[in-house]
């Protein structure tokens, strides 16, 4: 995708772009003699990419605070609980247990002298599918989306415009247009050396931790003010709420499996604590729409779009002269960007008292 150093929403750029209907070339820095630009003929800089992706995050995270769920399916790692089995987690729509994983993969052909640029990897490389594509930037460490990924024979092909492969250090200092150029590779353009392939997916071996405090009746349960800990694997209850119990288990990675465990520490104080990493997220209807457009209301500055483009962030941005008591009181602002965002929280969001249930 068009890469920003400080922020991945989940709503990424590459889609913003086609939501608001600009130029893939041109929104990624390049001017493209041959792309039809529809009257949007701005050619946009980093800086503003970076802006629109940090309101895109800004705007996922506070949804998600009231929404009691992650737009879209996210690693959560390392959150702490009371150890009282059942355990309701933080957020809700609870994919599995474990952690964020990357193992690299070997393209078995390329080809970066045309456009798109394509990439042939094999699906016996992805046991889950498409999902688990992912294509970084080496030298920087972005993230590049794919435009379009198909199935042939045994393969995956990965379709990726030439608009989004221009180098990180070109688009980083860049001030001018960047000149689209059809001799492919060129100077300024990525090729395969620059990237790696990775089959990005979640890690079941490492999905919770159970930590006792010291007793100081049982010596084994650790010094005065250490405690002890012990591994534990994750049995999903309620997928919706994310209700779960965590098991004292140990994993064996020549198997893959986990067995019950049955330590000495468990007769040390029962009620401590206990971290579980897992993966969650949803995708309601319409929250393209309602991420875009409180997005909008988090943009000090307006880039510098065409006048298509700028109706609609001042759309969202508009104030009512008259503001009822309810708009006063949203608590995501008052610009009808934000109000869209609140009115649609409440058709999708977990009832708390749902959640603790």
């Amino acid at each position: 995708m068009a890469r920003t150093a400080n922020a991945s929403p989940y709503l990424t750029l590459d889609r913003y772009r086609q939501l608001m209907n600009i130029p893939l070339c041109a929104f990624n820095g390049v001017e493209n003699p041959n792309e039809t630009l529809l009257g949007c003929d701005n050619i946009w800089t980093q800086w503003e990419r970076e802006m629109i992706a940090q309101a895109l995050a800004d705007a996922e995270g506070m949804l998600a605070e009231h929404l009691r769920y992650w737009l879209g399916v996210r690693f959560l790692q390392d959150q702490g609980h009371s150890y009282t089995n059942p355990i309701v987690l933080d957020y809700g729509h609870i994919v599995g247990a474990g952690i964020e994983a990357q193992t690299a993969v070997t393209p078995s052909a390329s080809d970066f002298t045309v456009d798109p640029a394509t990439i042939t990897v094999a699906q016996s490389d992805f046991s889950g599918g498409t999902s688990e594509i992912q294509i970084i930037e080496t030298s920087s460490g972005l993230e590049i989306y794919p435009d379009k990924v198909t199935s042939v024979g045994a393969n995956y092909v990965i379709e990726i415009d030439q608009c989004k492969l221009v180098e990180w250090d070109d688009l980083e200092t860049q001030i001018d247009p960047i000149d689209y150029d059809a001799a492919f590779p060129a100077a300024t353009w990525l090729k395969l050396a620059d990237l790696t392939i990775y089959r990005h997916y979640l890690d079941t071996s490492d999905q919770a931790i159970v930590e006792f405090g010291p007793n100081c009746q049982l010596v084994l349960c650790g010094s005065a003010c250490a405690g002890t800990s012990q591994d534990g694997c994750v049995y999903v209850i309620d997928p919706t709420i994310s209700k779960v119990r965590v098991q004292l288990a140990d994993y064996s990675s020549g198997t893959g499996t986990w067995t019950f465990a049955s330590p000495l520490i468990t007769q040390c104080h029962p009620d401590d604590k206990v971290t579980v990493n897992y993966q969650a997220g949803h995708l309601p209807p319409n929250w393209e729409q309602a991420v875009r457009r409180l997005a909008h209301t988090y943009m000090d500055v307006t880039p510098c779009g065409c006048n298509l483009f700028k109706m609609i962030v001042n759309r969202d941005q508009k104030e009512p002269s008259v503001l009822t008591a309810e708009r006063i009181n949203c608590p995501l602002g008052m610009m009808d960007g934000a109000w869209f965002a609140w009115t649609w929280i409440g058709n999708n969001q977990h009832v708390r008292a749902f959640m603790l249930g």
